[in-house]
């Protein structure tokens, strides 16, 4: 958006009376000296490249005549910035370092590179013919204003210009009003077509809306794969700590619950009291050991790794406090990353509707379509969710969104109708 008001900020100061004539004059004028020496530097680079290729030492030579279109652009916007009185941006990406093989790479696939030697060609035809209709427009102008003062040079008294002739004082006079007029023209003419020249010049050589190059494009590629190494990493650090409670916290639990059990045994028949605290003792072990599976369940369950998604989603679906039905259709297991996504999205949709939703049903089904697995979880409750008022269902969509996927959620108000049901749609692209 800033970039479209950048542009609409140029064009406006290129309104008709914005633009001085005599800077429309200069700005016309010196594209033609400028395009000729972008051509004679293209044109040797290229030759000399081509002539001494096959001793590779004309590679570097083409590769300098194919960016050549690079300086151009920044000397044309140097232009346009003198002629419109605004900056114009340029379309090309920081260099990100690395050194002169990194900025070639870089340059060389951005898009706006092309658009520049792409504009360079045009360039020197169209400067060609900027150059021609000032300098004839100017010349014929101030030629006809001259007509009384060339009359008085001329051996015969007779001037002519062009296919104008005056034979008399008043026939120069006559050529005075025409090169008037023809001068009005020119400024009319000039200003309005150097604003022409400078929108195009404009829209090809500053950034678009949209187009931020093959360059950009990499750079959050690059982004992605960093969420998604993060993402696996965090899933590892989770199976590790479920794997240390499993192996620690839970089996001395146990061990506690049965020492318990044998002191019980002992004091059995002995002081009431000290069995009493025994008993609370071991109640609360068991208690705690309950909660600790419960949590352990929920860092990563080990019926997900060994088993796949689809008995983990059953599994779920058994332990929910409301009837569930899962429904499964997977010829085969995903990536391990998506499957852990899926799972956990499926985990926290379920977790909202029991709490928020006074839902009586439910149903969880997952599909594969092409590439991407298909998520979707749906209930009878009341509706009325709303992902900007809390951090489940936006966490749901930071998970997908790591992965390029989209979720889409539909919960009216009242509870769902025939036309509108209650819907969590999750689609999460995925390797085939």
């Amino acid at each position: 958006m800033a970039v479209w008001q950048q542009y609409k900020a140029v064009c406006g100061r290129l309104r008709l009376g914005s633009a001085r004539p005599a800077r429309s004059v200069v700005y016309l004028a010196c594209g033609f000296p400028v395009g000729l020496v972008w051509l004679i530097c293209c044109a040797v680079l290229l030759v000399l490249g081509v002539a001494t290729a096959l001793f590779l030492v004309g590679l570097p030579l083409i590769a300098a005549g194919l960016l050549s279109g690079i300086p151009l652009g920044a000397v044309e916007r140097a232009r346009l910035r003198m002629f419109t009185g605004t900056a114009v941006p340029s379309p090309h990406a920081p260099a990100s370092g690395g050194g002169p093989r990194a900025w070639l790479r870089q340059r060389a696939t951005e898009r706006a590179t092309w658009w520049e030697l792409a504009y360079a060609v045009a360039h020197c035809a169209l400067s060609l013919c900027d150059f021609v209709l000032v300098t004839g427009s100017l010349t014929l102008s101030l030629a006809l204003l001259a007509a009384p003062l060339l009359r008085r040079f001329t051996p015969d008294g007779q001037v002519r210009i062009a296919v104008f002739q005056a034979h008399s004082d008043a026939q120069a006079v006559l050529l005075v009003l025409c090169g008037a007029v023809l001068l009005a023209l020119t400024y009319l003419t000039l200003t309005r077509y150097a604003a022409a020249r400078a929108r195009l010049a404009t829209r090809v050589l500053t950034k678009r809306d949209g187009d931020a190059g093959a360059g950009h494009d990499e750079r959050i590629g690059q982004l992605v794969r960093s969420r998604a190494r993060i993402l696996d990493a965090y899933d590892a650090e989770r199976r590790r700590i479920e794997r240390d409670l499993h192996d620690g916290a839970q089996q001395r639990l146990t061990g506690l619950i049965m020492t318990l059990g044998l002191a019980r045994l002992e004091l059995a028949g002995g002081d009431a009291a000290a069995a009493e605290l025994v008993d609370k003792a071991a109640e609360e072990a068991r208690t705690t050991l309950r909660e600790l599976r419960e949590l352990v369940h929920g860092i990563y369950p080990a019926t997900l790794t060994d088993r796949g998604l689809s008995a983990a989603l059953a599994e779920l679906a058994e332990d929910a406090v409301l009837p569930v039905e899962a429904e499964v259709e997977l010829a085969e297991r995903p990536p391990e990353a998506v499957e852990a996504a899926t799972y956990f999205v499926a985990c926290e949709a379920m977790t909202n509707v029991i709490k928020h939703s006074a839902a009586t049903e439910a149903r969880l089904s997952v599909r594969r379509t092409g590439t991407g697995l298909v998520l979707e979880v749906r209930d009878n409750g009341v509706g009325g969710a709303d992902a900007e008022s809390g951090t489940g269902l936006l966490g749901l969509a930071d998970r997908v969104a790591v992965f390029g996927g989209t979720v889409h959620l539909s919960s009216p108000v009242g509870g769902p109708t025939l036309l509108q049901p209650t819907l969590l749609h999750v689609e999460i692209p995925c390797g085939s």
